[in-house]
């Protein structure tokens, strides 16, 4: 059975790591650690390699012409169940492994499987809080400086200039967004892990992240290179190489790496999920 990873209040009984059977150098890792750890982890389970790729190969498929052989619904509906198995199925599938790893209790492909099954509905309801909250709450918080502007007899444009404009009103937006972004970040290991509900994931996930705030600004490195493997892919391909052929070939290999890092990038937060919620 897939081991439940829950914060130390909230566990029957004593909560300590030895009667978790996690060891204590599972806390003492460093973020950089847990994404070698989470490198080597792949090793061990080839099952995340097997529907990573399984999950790739769609993707590829998606992006050739020979997919246009099947009706347009039809297409839709893969594009659909491809992007969900990427966003939520293997992300809960490697949380769950990770679970098991990290506390001694393997888990067995079924196992796997089945927690991430049963926890889909409240992973999604984790995915759409996290998405209406960091786009309804920045929009809020800057509303106040845009009616401000809205009552001025001068535009700001006119006060300063266009880019300075734009920057201050990005900034007003782009600061509480990457707050909650960043507060919200191990929801969905909390929902999948610990067998919180959404609301509560997202509490869970809050304390977490106040724990980490000295780590920052090595987190938002973290993600931003978890980021750029998904953006820089459709990016390189693009590049002037001076070789017609190289083009899709580039496209493929780079796409697909970008895809399998983000995967690795996901081990790594469920690692740093059981770290802080243990500690």
């Amino acid at each position: 059975m897939a081991p439940t990873i829950k914060a130390r209040d909230d566990v029957d009984g004593c909560g300590c790591l030895e009667c978790r059977n996690i060891e204590t150098t599972t806390t003492n890792r460093t973020v950089l650690d847990a994404l070698v750890w989470s490198v080597r982890l792949f090793r061990s389970y080839p099952s995340i390699l097997a529907f990573a790729g399984v999950i790739i190969l769609a993707n590829r498929l998606l992006e050739t012409d020979s997919i246009n052989v099947l009706p347009l619904p039809a297409i839709g509906v893969v594009e659909a169940l491809t992007a969900f198995a990427f966003i939520i199925s293997i992300r809960a599938y490697v949380g769950t492994i990770v679970a098991g790893e990290l506390s001694g209790e393997p888990v067995t492909i079924r196992e796997g499987l089945r927690r991430s099954i049963a926890r889909t509905p409240a992973l999604v309801g984790v995915i759409l809080i996290i998405v209406f909250s960091v786009m309804t709450i920045p929009f809020f918080v800057s509303l106040p400086l845009f009616l401000l502007v809205g009552v001025l007899p001068v535009t700001p444009v006119e006060m300063v200039s266009f880019p300075v404009a734009a920057a201050v009103g990005g900034i007003m937006f782009a600061v509480p967004f990457l707050f909650l972004l960043f507060k919200f970040w191990f929801a969905p290991e909390a929902c999948v892990i610990g067998q919180y509900g959404p609301l509560k994931s997202l509490r869970v996930s809050w304390r977490i992240t106040t724990d980490y705030r000295r780590k920052f600004v090595l987190i938002v490195v973290i993600a931003i290179g978890s980021a750029l493997s998904l953006y820089l892919p459709t990016v390189l391909p693009g590049l002037e190489t001076g070789l017609t052929l190289v083009h899709p070939v580039l496209h493929v290999i780079s796409s697909s790496a970008g895809e399998l890092l983000s995967i690795v990038w996901a081990s790594a937060y469920a690692h740093i999920y059981v770290q802080g919620i243990v500690s």
